[in-house]
């Protein structure tokens, strides 16, 4: 058992060009899924606040807000405390019935977002609601446009770089690769690096230099046009405000340090 911090390196210096926002101070008052925040946007990316007791006041499945900049992508993040991973497939973020959803993660993945591959599921709403941006990552133009996503938490604010988009089949990540061992991260690092995969994007500068100690997210949504697929968009850590994220890795028989 090995405890390592992130590396900030994969892409070369291009993974730290979003850390500073191009956006000026702004204050925003966003709506949705029966959940409100304001946002002040400042000369940080990182820096966007948010009222978080409010937020767990009207829903303690609250557990952070994921924001991609000029895309429709803008919600809270849930976890159904009761351990019921479907329950947030029809159910919205303030718990009424509703066939869109809300953004979830299942009970397998930390709340403090310390896993090797947070996964966080989403519908593709035919009303472009949830995740149904994520099939425009598919296009190189969308997707070359689109760097980073941003994910707020009480005590930090996490900036990915968004690496990778592909569709993928629908099984399940959690349940097809066990990321509590470095061989099951390394197995779902070869999957991304898999160039047999035709339609998949890699980020510029990113087609190597993935390892077990990186922290990243894959965000999922069923393919609106292919049936039996999922649309996968990753993004690896890159801004970590607090310093706060690590995490033991397990690295078995693979070898000894």
């Amino acid at each position: 058992m090995l405890k390592k911090r992130r590396y900030t390196d994969i892409c070369g210096d291009k993974f730290f060009a979003g850390v500073i926002a191009v956006v000026t101070s702004i204050s925003v008052l966003l709506s949705g899924c029966g959940l409100q925040k304001s946002i002040i946007l400042s000369e940080s990316a990182t820096d966007m606040h948010l009222d978080f007791q409010e937020l767990e006041k009207e829903n303690s499945d609250f557990v952070a807000w994921l924001y991609i900049p000029d895309t429709g992508i803008d919600y809270p993040i849930l976890q159904a405390s009761d351990g019921d991973d479907l329950y947030y497939t029809t159910h919205n973020a303030a718990k009424k019935e509703d066939a869109r959803g809300a953004l979830y993660i299942e009970a397998a993945n930390l709340k403090n977002m310390s896993d090797f591959n947070e996964v966080i599921h989403g519908s593709s709403a035919y009303d472009g609601a949830m995740f149904a941006d994520l099939d425009k990552f598919l296009d190189r133009a969308y997707f070359e446009k689109h760097d980073y996503a941003y994910v707020y938490m009480d005590n930090n604010a996490l900036t990915y770089y968004i690496i990778a988009a592909y569709t993928r089949d629908d099984g399940n990540l959690l349940e097809q690769y066990d990321f509590s061992y470095a061989k099951g991260c390394r197995e779902f690092i070869d999957e991304i690096y898999d160039s047999r995969n035709m339609n998949k994007i890699i980020r510029s500068g990113c087609e190597t230099g993935l390892e077990p100690e990186h922290f990243l997210i894959t965000l999922t949504a069923p393919s609106r046009h292919l049936p039996g697929r999922q649309t996968v968009v990753i993004g690896c850590l890159m801004g970590d405000a607090a310093g706060i994220m690590d995490r033991e890795i397990d690295y078995g028989d693979e070898y000894l340090e």
